[in-house]
């Protein structure tokens, strides 16, 4: 009898075993491919990287295995919005402002001249739920992934992988006055910027920009701020510095295509949103935030100048800033609901009257 029983126990072992392991043989395995607009010379890809080649592997028992690609190696990076949504990648790093003619939102998403100070605010106009007796509940994410999605793309991350814009001149600039007439390479809503204050703002190359500001093509640039500007070595033929950041927050997002998100389980897909939230902080944190300081120190020990508008200054400024926003919210529905929720923001904040 007893052998009968240890019989028919080993028997429902082994059927369990086998199913078990035919269930989990059964799961797909996502090979997936990763293009990001940066280029592997930026220290703190390293994060990125390392997310995707080692710990995403890890973590979903090697059901997700993510190749790294840079910036041009499959798709040029104008053209990162199409790419995600046809398939020629699966995945998308790059700042939301090269969206912005296809989504009009992405403009805001990127970051509005003289908006957030600060990128966990960021964050919370986002992601931060109601909180009773206190703010939050913005939830921009909700608005900006039904915009994306009407693309063909999940809009993954947004708003964690962030840095400040600031702009570096050939000769000084310290009052508005001093703006106009100059020529400088700059991006998103920079531009508009710029323009209203008798500037013009222009394309180049981030390979083209230090030979450009040598040789007086153009009068300044922005590559972030203080950091992405040494790196690119624009101290070197660029010596005045000017503060406050023409759009203190930008940041870049995390898309996919979607009908690879869609076949995709829940956990996964759970795994893939920290995965890259957790990636966007440690580059935030360790290059293009904290580094900023470091940059600053370096901008100084190189002799560059550093100047700040105030007073009446950053009063014209933030007023060209405000007039930038309006025209913005009259780009659609959606660019016009988050305008109006980053005003109500930035006066619960006290940044706006």
């Amino acid at each position: 009898m007893k052998k009968k029983f240890f019989v028919s126990m080993l028997a429902a072992f082994v059927f369990l075993v086998g199913t078990s392991w035919q269930c989990f043989a059964a799961e797909p395995v996502y090979k997936l491919k990763m293009q990001s607009w940066r280029v592997a010379s930026e220290k703190a890809m390293k994060y990125y990287k390392d997310m995707c080649e080692k710990h995403i592997p890890a973590m979903t028992g090697g059901r997700v295995q993510i190749k790294m690609y840079w910036g041009g190696d499959l798709a040029k990076v104008s053209e990162m919005l199409n790419a995600t949504k046809t398939g020629i990648i699966d995945i998308g790093l790059a700042s939301s402002y090269y969206y912005s003619g296809v989504i009009p939102a992405a403009a805001v998403e990127y970051g509005l001249p003289y908006g957030f100070r600060m990128p966990s605010e960021v964050h919370n106009f986002f992601y931060g739920d109601k909180l009773p007796g206190t703010f939050g509940g913005w939830r921009a994410i909700d608005i900006l992934q039904k915009e994306y999605e009407k693309y063909g793309v999940h809009l993954l991350v947004s708003g964690y992988d962030c840095w400040p814009n600031t702009v570096m001149f050939r000769t000084p600039v310290k009052t508005i006055d001093d703006i106009k007439g100059k020529k400088v390479r700059v991006s998103g809503l920079m531009m508009n910027w710029f323009q209203k204050l008798g500037g013009q703002g222009v394309t180049i190359p981030g390979e083209d920009t230090y030979n450009a500001i040598q040789t007086g093509a153009i009068d300044g640039a922005s590559w972030g701020a203080s950091m992405g500007m040494w790196s690119m070595r624009f101290h070197e033929v660029a010596k005045y510095y000017l503060n406050p950041s023409v759009i203190p927050v930008g940041s870049a997002n995390v898309i996919v295509n979607k009908k690879v998100w869609d076949s995709m389980p829940k956990d996964i897909q759970a795994i893939l949103e920290n995965a890259f939230m957790k990636a966007g902080v440690e580059f935030t944190n360790h290059q293009n935030w904290t580094g900023e300081q470091w940059g600053l120190q370096k901008m100084r020990e190189a002799k560059v100048q550093v100047n700040e508008l105030k007073g009446a200054d950053y009063d014209k400024a933030l007023a060209a800033a405000l007039e930038i926003w309006d025209e913005v919210a009259k780009r659609d529905e959606a660019s016009a609901k988050l305008v109006a929720m980053q005003k109500d923001y930035m006066k619960q904040m006290g940044y706006l009257k």
